[in-house]
């Protein structure tokens, strides 16, 4: 799983990974749950899909893409407070 957590913040760089805990989290709350102010209010934290600018990584065997960057999609958890983020991280990251 590729995510990066900061304060307040979690990024799912492959989208993927957040549909997966979404269908765990539909499961166990009902479907009703994915409406932003129901997680907000519930679960402390809002959906935003996003397009974050990456560079190409060192690695690659093209030449002329060093320097370069593209977009890649992304989903952020914007949360509201550290225990709702906690609390997210252990349970659904872990």
């Amino acid at each position: 799983m590729n995510v990066e957590i900061k304060k307040g913040l979690i990024i799912f760089h492959d989208p993927w990974d957040w549909e997966s805990i979404s269908e765990k989290i539909i499961e166990e709350y009902g479907a009703s749950m994915m409406i932003s102010w129901k997680l907000k209010r519930e679960l402390g934290f809002t959906v935003r899909h996003h397009k974050g600018l990456v560079s190409y990584s060192g690695d690659n065997e093209i030449e002329d893409l060093k320097g370069r960057f593209y977009y890649e999609p992304q989903i952020h958890l914007d949360f509201y407070n550290e225990a709702a983020q906690s609390f997210f991280t252990l349970k659904y990251i872990g």
